[in-house]
């Protein structure tokens, strides 16, 4: 079965890089976007022969010469040959010649593409359809002197072709739109969108049209701004309209609007804003590069639109501050909507990924007795800064009197590294401070600087004389001990001083900086809060991980992962997935039998799924929802609170309407809580219950939601169930 499986996926594979050489001209890997795009092909017919034996050309070569399976199965090579193949086939009249050419005009396009790639790679641009502009130049300037390729006479007698096609109910269509008055200013539109396939008529615009909205709404949109703010400066300037056709270039102005609104940007206003600013530039160079190629008897094509986008991220990477509203896509999901929903939904959950991860120094829990700004020190350039103590039952600090540095809870004890890092920098020798006493000659006491990453360092102060574990230059990892706490230089009792900062200098000014995943007591009632900062008088700890709920979240490489799944509707089955790592090491579940894909990442205190790809009928899938956000450690009625991007959830239609608006604002929204419910035994645990439950809104209001009841056991998650969708049951060997 498995063998079965891995067959059909790699036959999968070779239709996937096919089909997506199509659908990625428009920067997309839409299946059926690119089945509509192979069909316009053929309008002509030679035309489209010449496409696909370019696309497989261009794909097997690059597959025996070793080069990445993924990025040729994306079409990122096949898709400016297929371009080449197209232009050549309807320019030339078919023949053994003609295949000859787009072979070999197909091979060359494909070391273009190869080497733009190398050179454009090390400053993270994309070569766009450049290798396409040399293929065609180099076989339309040759032709000159090939006298076996005749000039294509076809396009004058439409009607017969489209006959030969689709036969007489294709005509009838085709003469049923040639009919109807159409205005020139949306007819231009639907003959640009055409002149992206080499074709000039009206309906392959709209079929076009119709496959660009149901690939992306936001695209759609796009494409109509690129296209009405070209057409309106054109009218502006003064300039021939009549262009947008005839020398195939109209398609410039909506590629150019697709790929800087929605595609390598994130969309949002301000996207949009600088697709309408950016127009009249690609319209300036159009006209102009058009009168220099017009010797050489060569058309423009796509020239004006890749030098504006590229151009423009160039620029954009070398901004000094970055604009969260002009935002480059990070990772590229093909996809201008699921861009923007996953970018949303990483702003809220993985803003620390531009953290480095910094943890309490210590051991056990701990109270803020100053913050930031704080009563007493902490101003000005120091002010970001946190001052800990231990404190009982009471909130009192000390035992007996507090008469003496012994008398405090916290003296003595352990302070450990918040993180991985190089000790630059230790002061010791000097004395306690009687209670009461401060040392202002040597403020900071005994104190150890560390250093995590360039311009990035700690430092604890006010430690016990001749308690240091370390030594300078040492190398040191998350949790190792350093010392005790003490009451050494400006401190009138027994505290921990931790700041973090730019500079290895003891006593450097402040930085602005969150504490990763820590938990706060509030009255016995717990807290989780990640990549926050501790506030005045709030009791703080490290999460104190449960191994049995650690060891059920890790996923690692290579790992098999099987259950027994019972649905909704009576049908049962055994599900067997792959963890596994992709070429970006990102980690992910693989079902084989429904080819779904569920990435996650765990950082040892937290495992988050971060996206989910394939079928939202499969076990995956409500594997994924369940156990979406899952913290290691336990305490009990602490709610662990997320957010899943929204097309992951709701329903296509409904996501049409929210798509047309996403850019601007959105309406539909979806929660995601986890609540630990019950453990049999906190010493030794072996089975611990949890609650997950996702829920939707529309305006704020609540719509449905799901829950589901989650078992794990020391072996791993035993049982996940949701009532009337699924139960899933891991299988005993």
């Amino acid at each position: 079965m498995i063998i079965g499986l891995r067959l059909k996926n790699k036959i999968s594979g070779v239709l996937e890089s096919f089909v997506n050489s199509y659908s990625q001209v428009f920067f997309s890997d839409n299946k059926i976007f690119g089945v509509i795009l192979i069909i316009v092909s053929f309008f002509d017919f030679w035309a489209g022969f010449s496409g696909i034996i370019s696309v497989f050309v261009t794909n097997l070569i690059a597959y025996y010469l070793g080069y990445n399976i993924f990025t040729i199965k994306k079409g990122s090579y096949g898709f400016n040959s297929l371009l080449v193949g197209l232009g050549v086939g309807l320019t030339f009249q078919p023949g053994i010649e003609l295949f000859f050419i787009v072979f070999f005009a197909s091979v060359l396009t494909l070391f273009i593409s190869l080497f733009l790639e190398g050179i454009f790679a090390k400053y993270y641009l994309p070569f766009l359809s450049i290798p396409f502009l040399f293929g065609m130049w180099i076989v339309m300037l040759s032709s000159r002197d090939l006298l076996g390729l005749g000039l294509s006479e076809r396009g004058i007698f439409t009607t017969n072709e489209l006959f030969q096609i689709g036969g007489k109910s294709l005509v009838d269509i085709y003469i049923f739109i040639d009919n109807i008055h159409i205005p020139e200013i949306i007819s231009t539109y639907f003959l640009s969108l055409a002149s992206i396939f080499f074709q000039y008529n009206i309906f392959a615009g709209l079929l076009i049209a119709a496959g660009l909205f149901f690939y992306s709404r936001i695209s759609f949109l796009l494409s109509i701004i690129g296209y009405f703010t070209a057409y309106a400066f054109y009218h502006f300037i003064g300039a021939d309209i009549t262009q947008y056709g005839y020398a195939y270039i109209g398609f410039n102005y909506i590629l150019m609007a697709i790929a800087v609104g929605g595609h390598f940007l994130i969309p949002t206003k301000k996207s949009f804003l600088w697709v309408i600013l950016l127009l009249p530039v690609v319209v300036l160079i159009t006209l102009s590069i058009g009168k220099l190629l017009i010797p050489y008897q060569l058309a423009v094509y796509s020239l004006p639109f890749n030098i504006v986008v590229i151009l423009f991220i160039y620029i954009l990477k070398l901004r000094y501050i970055h604009d969260e509203n002009l935002t480059e896509v990070i990772l590229q999901l093909n996809n201008p909507e699921k861009n923007l929903y996953f970018h949303n939904q990483a702003v809220k959950r993985f803003k620390w990924l531009k953290f480095f991860p910094i943890s309490l120094p210590f051991m056990g829990e701990w109270t803020v007795s100053q913050s930031e700004n704080g009563e007493y020190t902490h101003k000005g350039e120091w002010k970001y800064a946190w001052d800990f103590i231990i404190t009982d039952n009471k909130n009192q600090q000390f035992k007996n009197n507090g008469d003496l540095p012994e008398d405090y809870f916290c003296y003595g004890k352990m302070i450990c590294a918040p993180a991985d890092g190089i000790i630059v920098e230790i002061i010791d020798g000097i004395e306690d401070n009687k209670i009461g006493d401060v040392n202002l000659i040597n403020n900071w006491g005994n104190s150890i600087v560390i250093k995590h990453t360039e311009y990035f360092y700690s430092q604890l102060s006010h430690i016990k004389k001749d308690t240091f574990k370390v030594k300078k230059g040492e190398f040191i990892k998350k949790g190792d001990v350093l010392a005790q706490c003490g009451n050494s230089g400006r401190s009138p009792y027994p505290h921990l001083h931790f700041q973090l900062q730019a500079t290895p200098y003891i006593g450097s000014k402040t930085i602005d900086y969150p504490i990763d995943h820590f938990i706060v007591n509030q009255d016995n009632k717990f807290d989780f809060l990640s990549f926050n900062k501790p506030k005045l008088n709030e009791k703080v700890s490290n999460i104190k991980v449960c191994n049995i709920l650690k060891d059920s979240m890790n996923f690692i490489p290579g790992q098999k992962l099987e259950f027994n799944a019972k649905y909704e509707n009576g049908k049962e089955n055994f599900v067997y997935w792959n963890v596994e790592t992709d070429v970006y090491n990102n980690t992910y579940i693989h079902c084989e039998q429904t080819n779904s894909f569920a990435y996650l990442y765990n950082d040892n205190k937290i495992n988050y799924f971060k996206n989910f790809i394939g079928d939202k009928n499969s076990a995956l899938y409500y594997f994924y929802l369940s156990v979406y956000n899952v913290s290691f450690g336990y305490y009990e009625d602490v709610i662990i609170s997320d957010s899943i991007p929204i097309n992951i959830v709701f329903n296509k239609y409904l996501m049409y309407l929210q798509d047309i608006f996403a850019p601007f604002f959105l309406f539909l929204n979806t929660r995601f809580e986890l609540k630990y419910l019950s453990i049999d035994n906190e010493l030794s645990p072996e089975k611990i219950i949890l609650e997950s439950k996702l829920t939707n809104y529309f305006f704020k209001k609540s719509l449905k939601s799901l829950s589901f009841d989650i078992q794990i056991d020391n072996k791993g998650i035993f049982e996940i169930y949701s009532k009337n969708k699924i139960k899933l049951t891991r299988k005993i060997d």
